[in-house]
């Protein structure tokens, strides 16, 4: 909580310079003294700003197309409507932070003044900058296709290139192994770090981590062994920093019931979503579509009754009167934690990995651990203890491989695991098909689907037009529709 203090008092004194602009430019100037550089309160900024970022395209429009939810009112998003969503937040207050403390630790006078390394050593701070930067350039990516990139940041381009999404790919997995090589841990840590205090080993396993789950999401690009993906996941796994194996080493973001640290969740209305159908048949064992026949313990966790039934998914009229469960007060009080990156999530990737031959690891043995990894940290961080249930579920799902297939049990344990966290279960949804959701009956866009991308802003059409269009030339279909597949989905 001291640390909480500390960072939110640097927010509200440092809030104009990290938040109100993108070019930093002369802000600052002292004539009256030495500069001062105020590198943590940016790194602070950036992560409270990506944590708590509320809009419905930021957070629960993701939760809607994976069918994490439902929703009793308001219908658009779990119909698909084609809304064109702004990408703002991403690249002003988070990247844009992240790229200044990424000039800074360029600049050979910034970079040794004092009051540039009170703030931590230059490299560690340009190692989680790069680090970071990656993470939230991936979500903006992968939520549009081909997107500004290289020349983002830079002030002087009014109209930046759209760089393709396999360029992006690729450069986002060096900038993480860049980032986790500058890190050094007999060095200052970074200070402003919400998520591990400035401890640089636990950002190398992120960076491993992270590694490894944006390897997976190419498989279907470079399904082989020795292809760019495989080779990339085997670096990162055999990397001698490690990949975050325990609940110790995850990564959360702790929110605060105050202003500005608030859980996003917690300001949605009650009454517009409630946990889906499907989600909650899943996890209560109803079989289905989903391979599943024995109750899950996490819907405990999860759902605010786990008794409840879930509610009916992209009807244009929904049904009135009925009781169904929600998102737990667990997951949505505005205090509740997040996690960034989990040791489940890590486990569950290198179960894939392993079931595409790409490692000599067992899919079996990786699947248990990253199922009882889900229960653990559930435990941990909600405090409710499910963790005498794990055992005997992971078995029970080992044994729904043999008898389904390993690909599609690890696809819907990815599902459940991640959850609530959209963003990550769409993009592999997209990627595995897996877990089988039907699509709305009741759709907005042309093709009856499940929106596979965001439309890109609108002002990108009349601001930065011919980049727009060279955006829209990669996607297919090649048309600005939620429905056209990125790169990576093709």
């Amino acid at each position: 909580m001291k640390k909480f203090k500390i960072i939110l008092s640097a927010l509200l004194i440092f809030g104009a310079y990290s938040c109100d602009t993108v070019d930093f430019g002369d802000t600052d100037e002292n004539v009256n003294g030495p500069i001062e550089y105020n590198s943590g309160a940016l790194l602070a900024a950036a992560q409270r700003r990506l944590a708590t970022t509320g809009g419905r395209q930021y957070k629960s429009v993701p939760t809607l197309y994976v069918q994490y939810q439902s929703q009793p009112a308001y219908q658009d998003e779990s119909r698909y409507g084609e809304t064109p969503y702004t990408w703002t937040s991403f690249y002003v207050q988070t990247l844009s932070n992240l790229q200044e403390i990424v000039n800074q630790a360029n600049d050979p006078e910034i970079s040794t003044s004092v009051s540039f390394l009170l703030n931590g050593s230059a490299n560690n701070q340009l190692g989680l900058a790069k680090i970071m930067k990656a993470i939230i350039f991936r979500r903006v990516t992968d939520s549009y296709g081909d997107i500004p990139y290289t020349e983002a940041l830079n002030p002087e381009i009014q109209s930046p290139k759209y760089d393709t999404q396999e360029f992006i790919y690729k450069d986002l997995i060096n900038e993480l192994k860049v980032g986790r090589d500058l890190l050094d841990a007999t060095e200052v840590g970074p200070t402003g770090d919400l998520i591990y205090d400035g401890d640089v080993s636990k950002w190398k396993k992120f960076a491993n981590s992270s590694i490894l789950s944006l390897s997976i999401q190419l498989s279907n690009k470079y399904p082989g062994v020795s292809e760019f993906a495989a080779t990339e996941f085997n670096s990162a796994l055999s990397n001698a920093a490690g990949v975050i194996e325990t609940v110790q080493d995850e990564a959360w973001f702790t929110h605060l019931n105050a202003s500005t640290f608030e859980n996003p969740y917690s300001g949605f209305r009650a009454a517009d979503y409630a946990l889906s159908e499907f989600f909650v048949n899943a996890l209560q064992g109803d079989g289905g579509d989903f391979s599943s026949t024995n109750p899950d313990s996490r819907l405990q966790i999860f759902a605010d009754d786990a008794t409840l039934e879930g509610y009916p998914y992209g009807l244009e009229n929904n049904p009135s009167g009925i009781i169904t469960a929600k998102m737990s007060s667990n997951i949505s009080d505005a205090g509740a934690p997040a996690a960034w990156m989990t040791a489940s999530y890590t486990y569950l990737n290198r179960a894939d990995a392993a079931n595409l031959g790409w490692t000599t690891e067992d899919a079996a043995t990786m699947l248990d651990m990253g199922i009882q990894k889900s229960y653990e940290t559930l435990s941990s961080h909600y405090g409710v203890d499910i963790t005498a249930d794990a055992a005997a579920f992971a078995a029970a799902r080992v044994s729904d491989a043999t008898s389904t297939s390993m690909a599609q049990v690890i696809g819907e344990e990815k599902w459940v695991a991640l959850y609530p966290e959209g963003f990550e279960a769409w993009s592999e949804w997209r990627r595995t098909d897996f877990p089988i959701l039907t699509a709305s009956p009741d759709p907005l866009n042309s093709s009856g689907e499940i929106a596979t991308r965001y439309l890109y802003p609108t002002s990108e059409i009349s601001l930065n037009g011919t980049s727009y269009s060279s955006g829209v030339s990669n996607l297919s279909p090649a048309t600005d529709n939620n429905d056209s597949k990125v790169w990576w989905d093709q």
